[in-house]
């Protein structure tokens, strides 16, 4: 591989079409070309070369995002900034390993090294509003209503479109919860896929990769069970997928989970790579957006006004996980991004937070799981579900 310093820094972000992961692909842009105190990101390969690679489930929009980061940043990067900025993007379905696969097969070829991936993508398996619930949760406790709002009716058992084409398959295909793919399995097979451009060489003096899980505020161990890891049994799939996000991460610095662990970040023989004799893996982080107003849940436009009239009473409560704006929500992964301090703020879950008069923060946020007690067994299962599917499609 050639010196690090000849390639350019590679950012690869998921769900980067709107929402949150257009906001993270316009301030890391941003801030990778305007840095703070600390100087440059710490992870840069030539901290004036950026390429950013929109991962979206269609050409369109990713063709459309690159559209609106271009009007974004017009006002708001030099020309020789924008000259030395490239984007670019690749078409995944993270609810389908055989979509993740195609997917991690062109970014090997397309790049040697990729410093920074955003696990951003989500779903949630939104059916309706209980407005018995939210009339209830909303009189008794406005701003935890507008904070993790327990009125969202979600489908218990909703699996991936692959599942309803299993019985034409030759061999049967391993069970996917719709959630847990989308939110969790997708990144955790596509990061292994690809797992070879996310090691660094110790030899040119290489930094870490960073992998930055975007979590949940709305994380809850009551919604997680261990022994349905998939959620497909869960009345409340999303939350329990993000619970399950909280644990792998954090878990993946104790020493109860470093046997499954280890084999996770081992280079796939099958990328026809040998790893460099010393060679660092990737730092796994988790952040939160706080709480944003996106279209992760499609609801009539009167509710997206009440929704956000809701989140700004919040604000002005004293809030300090309204974001609102997900360019705000944006902070906190970029942050663990771009910061030289990694060996701080790793092994923590942090938030993206604001308040009127005090402006932008980034804030630790609790995380109730056990994450002890339960890393061990969770990446065991993982690992295990990982090389399920890796057998079943190669044959």
């Amino acid at each position: 591989m050639d010196s690090s310093h000849n390639l350019p820094t590679v950012a690869l972000i998921t769900g980067a079409n709107s929402g949150l992961g257009y906001a993270i692909a316009c301030r890391l842009i941003v801030e990778f070309f305007n840095p703070g105190i600390d100087g440059y990101p710490a992870v840069a390969s030539d901290p004036g070369t950026l390429i950013v690679c929109l991962a979206t489930r269609s050409v369109e929009k990713a063709l459309s995002a690159i559209t609106g980061i271009d009007t974004f940043l017009a006002s708001r990067l030099s020309e020789g900034a924008r000259s030395r900025l490239k984007l670019a993007h690749i078409t995944i379905d993270l609810s389908s390993p055989k979509s993740v696969i195609a997917a991690a097969t062109e970014l090997r070829n397309r790049y040697s090294r990729i410093h920074y991936v955003f696990c951003n993508a989500a779903m949630v398996p939104f059916v309706r509003i209980d407005w018995a619930i939210a009339a209830r949760q909303i009189a008794t406790n406005f701003i935890e209503a507008m904070t993790v709002p327990r009125y969202k009716v979600q489908g218990v058992g909703w699996l991936t479109e692959a599942q309803s084409h299993k019985s034409h398959a030759a061999e049967p295909l391993p069970e996917l919860g719709a959630a847990f793919a989308a939110n969790v399995f997708g990144h955790y097979y596509l990061l292994h896929e690809i797992m070879k451009t996310l090691h660094a060489s110790v030899a040119v003096s290489e930094t870490p990769s960073r992998i930055v899980w975007v979590g949940s505020i709305e994380s809850d161990p009551l919604t997680f069970d261990i022994d349905d890891i998939q959620g497909i049994k869960s009345n409340r799939p999303y939350e329990s997928s993000k619970t399950l996000t909280d644990i792998l991460v954090l878990g993946s610095y104790l020493p109860e989970a470093q046997e499954y662990f280890r084999s996770y970040i081992t280079i796939p023989m099958s990328s026809n790579y040998t790893a460099p004799a010393e060679s660092i893996a990737p730092v796994f982080l988790i952040a939160h957006p706080g709480i944003v107003s996106t279209t992760i849940v499609a609801i009539p436009w009167w509710q997206t006004y009440a929704k956000n009239v809701g989140f700004w009473l919040c604000r002005a409560f004293g809030s300090h996980w309204h974001c609102i704006d997900p360019f705000i929500g944006a902070n906190a992964p970029v942050w663990l991004a771009l910061s030289p301090h990694v060996d701080l703020i790793k092994g923590r879950k942090w938030g993206s937070a604001c308040l009127w008069g005090s402006g932008e923060m980034v804030l630790e946020t609790q995380v109730d799981s056990d994450v002890a007690a339960q890393s061990a067994h969770l990446w065991s299962q993982m690992e295990t579900l990982r090389k399920l599917w890796t057998t079943t499609l190669e044959s």
